[in-house]
């Protein structure tokens, strides 16, 4: 082979390798910026599963609306995106959406953006899919209106299900002048807004539950409330109120000494007789009725009703708070009670039903008052004071009120009395009685 012909060949092998060369470089920076692409979206799933375990790890008592906002601002920098917000449903207007949460870029119109109102299409609603948009050939009318609405070209609507309903819908995108190769929403990005709508969803979750067991935890504190209010107010019925602090406050209650109270009884007279001819419900109804009244009347005046006996009704005025004017108030509530007693007489009379007559005595001195017992307390009351007051009414008419002297000197400025003996009291030797009426 000539000289010629061989350097023809050396040419034509050179001429093959720089060809061979130029190719593998091409394919060597294809490879390579494929695997920067690579490196990239790895990169960005990453970031995601990073957004997805702080959601995981996110205080519980957190509010949704913190949440989501926060949310908003960590998919746009961990997803490098230009504009993320969340499209909550509007209040009583089906598949109507308003945007909230908005977090964009420095020069995004956010004002026009949170004027948007979106119908989102009933068929789309309910399949609860994801739509990602890329191409601008794509005519979907929902694709259109969220493109125009928001100025994105790019971009992926996601909805977060709850209790097998849409929640909410995660709206994100990027520009398109700042794309790389055309590359926009990817699959992964979907899979990732998923992931996160599971997560809302779980703390959506953990929010129902607390506010039932907050309903729950209101609905008990209500009944403990309505429960201890009932129990305090049986107490009441039982115990005078200062008896009833100091019992809580202290597990017992000290018996008190009393310089001088006015001590008041009634009986009716011939009980006994008349409610021979009651039925055991009937003669229940008619005492009922009679103790309401004087139960009223006691507690109008401020007399601390003690208990009854039968027939029998005893109260005190001037205890457990005493009061300068406990003999006048006694003495008032004794007429009411006579009063009321007359004028149901009347009415009885009329209708030919039977009808009690009732005597009342009152006397004024020391007592001792507490609590005896340790169960079904009784609040009692103690002294010669007491057994006076039961001697005057006993020794009373039927239709009066009988006082002792020492209550006489008390009210004998404020009502009329009238002297009509006396009374040898045990321990007490002769006591003035008087009979009381109001003054004329």
């Amino acid at each position: 082979m000539s000289n010629l012909e061989n350097q023809d060949e050396a040419l034509k092998q050179i001429k093959y390798y720089k060809e061979r060369l130029k190719t593998l470089s091409r394919s060597l920076m294809s490879l390579e910026f494929a695997n920067a692409n690579l490196s990239k979206d790895v990169l960005q799933m990453s970031e995601g599963l990073r957004v997805i375990s702080e959601l995981q790890l996110w205080n519980k008592e957190t509010k949704m609306e913190v949440l989501l906002d926060l949310l908003a601002e960590k998919i746009n920098v961990r997803l490098k995106m230009d504009v993320t917000l969340m499209l909550m449903p509007v209040k009583d207007a089906p598949l109507e959406y308003a945007p909230h949460y908005i977090k964009s870029y420095a020069d995004y119109n956010k004002e026009w953006a949170f004027n948007v109102k979106l119908i989102v299409p009933e068929a789309f609603h309910r399949s609860k899919v994801s739509l990602i948009a890329n191409e601008d050939s794509d005519t979907d009318p929902l694709v259109v209106e969220l493109r125009n609405a928001f100025q994105l070209d790019h971009f992926i609507l996601c909805p977060v299900i709850h209790d097998g309903e849409v929640f909410t819908y995660i709206f994100t995108g990027r520009r398109k002048q700042l794309l790389q190769s055309g590359k926009g929403i990817l699959p992964y990005h979907q899979n990732i807004l998923e992931a996160i709508g599971g997560v809302i969803s779980a703390v959506q979750n953990q929010i129902d539950r607390n506010l039932i067991l907050e309903k729950l935890v209101d609905k008990r504190t209500e009944e403990l409330r309505k429960e201890k209010e009932l129990s305090e107010s049986l107490l009441l019925n039982i115990l005078p109120y200062e008896t009833t602090k100091e019992l809580k406050a202290n597990g017992y209650s000290k018996a008190k000494d009393y310089d001088i109270v006015t001590v008041l009884f009634t009986d009716f007279v011939g009980f006994t007789v008349l409610s021979s001819g009651l039925s055991p419900q009937e003669l229940v109804t008619e005492i009922d009725h009679y103790y309401r009244a004087f139960d009223d009347i006691t507690h109008k005046y401020g007399i601390e009703k003690i208990k009854t006996i039968g027939d029998s009704y005893m109260c005190a005025s001037g205890l457990p708070v005493e009061k300068a004017s406990h003999a006048e108030d006694a003495v008032s509530a004794a007429i009411e009670i006579r009063d009321f007693v007359e004028r149901t007489k009347e009415v009885r009379k009329a209708q030919g039903r039977p009808f009690f007559e009732i005597r009342i005595g009152l006397n004024s001195g020391p007592v001792i008052a507490g609590i005896v017992g340790i169960k079904k307390f009784s609040y009692d009351i103690w002294g010669d004071t007491v057994n006076v007051a039961s001697r005057m009414e006993s020794k009373s008419n039927a239709g009066k009120i009988n006082i002792s002297q020492s209550t006489y000197e008390l009210v004998k400025d404020k009502f009329d009395c009238s002297h009509r003996g006396k009374l040898d009291a045990k321990n007490k030797g002769l006591i003035d009685m008087y009979f009381v009426e109001p003054r004329s």
